[in-house]
């Protein structure tokens, strides 16, 4: 082996090395707090909502809804894409509905339909960012989809199975709920 090839194979292990010691290190905090910060944003839209009369801060629904997206922004760093498939495949066949918990009942019962539809749409935009923390905290999920985002560009552009990821969400997000009330 020459000193060129030796050179080259250090230069090539110590950059794995730097990638792999960021992935699994800063990348880990950072996603995690951009998960948090859109949390305490969708937070305190539901706070302004409650604040202009739309919502009773004494209600049973605000206080749940409140708790819900605290124990979320609470336990976000322990949420991880591994965690949620354990959950998901271990409570798949026991819960024909993972969004029928707490969360999903207090929206449900809000009586303004206008403030229920805001509130559903904090709600989803909030657990819709602690999914992408998750693929984003997961360096298997990202070197998988910079080897298929090339396709998945492609069926977006062509609407295929996005009423299959649409339909997948709200149990996503039921699981997600699971794991921040059990943790």
């Amino acid at each position: 082996m020459t000193i060129t090839t030796l050179m080259q194979t250090l230069i090539a292990l110590g950059s794995l090395a730097a990638l792999i010691i960021i992935l699994y290190g800063p990348w880990q905090e950072v996603c995690t707090d951009i998960a948090r910060q859109i949390l305490f944003e969708k937070r305190d839209a539901i706070f302004d909502l409650a604040h202009s009369g739309k919502l009773s801060f004494n209600s049973r629904e605000y206080g749940t809804i409140r708790s819900s997206l605290q124990a979320s922004i609470r336990f976000a760093h322990e949420l991880t894409l591994a965690r949620f498939l354990v959950v998901a495949v271990v409570f798949w066949p026991r819960m024909s509905h993972a969004d029928d918990n707490d969360l999903s009942r207090a929206i449900g019962r809000i009586a303004d339909p206008v403030t229920r539809n805001q509130v559903e749409i904090l709600v989803m935009q909030a657990y819709r960012a602690l999914f992408l923390m998750m693929v984003a905290k997961s360096p298997v999920v990202l070197l998988l989809l910079v080897v298929t985002l090339p396709g998945l560009i492609f069926l977006r552009y062509c609407r295929i199975g996005v009423n299959q990821i649409k339909r997948i969400e709200p149990r996503a997000r039921g699981f997600i709920q699971l794991e921040a009330d059990a943790a």
